[in-house]
């Protein structure tokens, strides 16, 4: 069966904008910054093109895109406030507005990269690869592709789950988002280990520290990469991620 590659854009962008940014150093008080966005839509496409050849049981490739503000930020203001002062690459819009008119392209509004590509696998399986090197996309259950260690896998539906909730309790603080204080990667798995409902081991953690379960819950709907089950495709809106009842 041919699939259709789902590419996370966000990664690409900000690769091949930044690096076709200089700086030129005249002397040590003068410095020059210039860019090359001609040079840019040419690496973005040229790796966009390898890519898809190097599936070869994939017919062609959609590029997902984020949208701002997302969702997020209404369920976590500080969501990714660690990121505010961190500057982006001055090709970063033109070279998103190119490549959303040069290739088959997807924007969802409030949405992130990761939840278009989460929604769309989970929706319809069989059809889609995921080609990124984005971690978190380890949340989504179906087929992906590493290109930085050219890995192809499957991430089951338990692996996914467990994923979710690990993150739940460690955080991200790339991601802005805490989890639950002092506890790492080793913990959380003893902790989900022990337990056949990992929902209440995470409140049971979480209260330990003085915490609640109105606390879980946002730092889980923050740390949630979106399935298809968490989108109404009728009102084009997120559904936000409920534990299911025992």
């Amino acid at each position: 069966m041919s699939r259709l590659l789902l590419i996370d854009g966000d990664l690409l962008l900000y690769r091949f904008a930044f690096s076709n940014e200089y700086d030129f150093e005249w002397d040590t008080d003068t410095v020059s910054e210039a860019d090359d966005f001609e040079k840019a839509k040419f690496d973005f496409e040229a790796f966009v093109e390898a890519l898809i050849s190097t599936m070869k049981d994939c017919g062609g490739g959609l590029l997902c895109f984020s949208s701002q503000p997302n969702f997020r930020y209404q369920v976590l203001p500080t969501y990714k406030h660690n990121r505010k002062d961190t500057p982006k690459p001055k090709l970063l819009y033109q070279l998103r507005d190119w490549a959303i008119a040069a290739f088959p392209s997807k924007v969802k509004p409030t949405l992130e990269a990761d939840d278009i590509l989460g929604v769309m696998m989970t929706k319809d399986p069989d059809q889609y690869i995921i080609a990124s090197i984005d971690k978190d996309l380890k949340q989504v259950p179906g087929r992906h592709y590493d290109w930085k260690h050219d890995k192809k896998f499957v991430v089951t539906e338990a692996e996914a789950d467990l994923y979710f909730y690990t993150q739940v309790l460690t955080g991200d603080p790339t991601d802005g988002y805490q989890g639950c204080p002092g506890i790492g990667k080793k913990r959380a798995a003893a902790i989900l280990a022990e337990t056949d409902d990992p929902w209440q081991a995470i409140v049971a953690a979480y209260e330990a520290k003085g915490l609640t379960e109105e606390d879980a819950l946002q730092q889980a709907r923050v740390a949630r990469i979106l399935r298809n089950t968490d989108y109404d495709f009728k009102k084009g809106e997120v559904k936000l991620w409920t534990p299911r009842k025992p």
